[in-house]
């Protein structure tokens, strides 16, 4: 076969099996849940946490307290 004969052969069309759609949508909800769950989760604890609490939590993981305001 000749470069040609090569080029202009046509693939068949395959179909894709349900199993394989089942492992991409398994794939795509992983990977965005990995994205938006931790987006969603500090929003909510913004949105519903006691005003004190981003200072605490920013003493504990920088070792040295934020000044006040």
């Amino acid at each position: 076969m000749t470069f040609q004969t090569l080029a202009f052969r046509r693939a068949r069309p395959r179909v894709a099996s349900p199993a394989r759609d089942n492992s991409v949508a398994l794939i795509l909800l992983v990977m965005m849940s990995l994205v938006f769950a931790p987006v969603i989760g500090m929003h909510l604890v913004a949105a519903f946490a006691p005003a004190s609490l981003p200072s605490t939590l920013m003493t504990r993981s920088a070792g040295t307290a934020l000044p006040p305001g």
